[in-house]
């Protein structure tokens, strides 16, 4: 699943969007292979271990998702996370809006059906 993330649409090409375009991808951190695409030099400054996965996603709409590797059970966990601007005072669009994301960021880039992945009972 890492791989394909790595690898989109050709070797070394992270997804630019997800959502059918709506979801802009606008940098990468992928802190198992050491690439920041948000820095000048591409390098990411926080530490990197190519033995755990661990790749962050962030949107053009104030999304930032990760997506990891657990070190001691044999699952994936994902985090997402919205900041809002000053001027964006309807949350409950903005909820509405991150939930939407992390659907299309689940079905399209974790694909369940096809890795035979079971969410965690709520």
């Amino acid at each position: 699943m890492f791989e394909r993330m790595r690898n989109f649409n050709g070797e070394n090409s992270y997804p630019e969007s997800v959502g059918g375009g709506r979801f802009k991808v606008t940098a990468v951190r992928d802190l198992t292979t050491g690439h920041d695409s948000s820095r000048p030099d591409q390098r990411a400054v926080l530490p990197t271990s190519s033995s755990s996965q661990m790749i962050t996603f962030t949107f053009s709409n104030g999304c930032v998702l990760t997506f990891r590797t657990s070190g001691t059970e044999p699952k994936i966990k994902y985090y997402s996370e919205m900041c809002a601007t000053p001027d964006q005072g309807d949350w409950k669009a903005l909820e509405v809006d991150l939930g939407e994301l992390v659907a299309c960021v689940v079905e399209e880039l974790m694909q369940p059906s096809k890795n035979n992945l079971t969410p965690k009972a709520d």
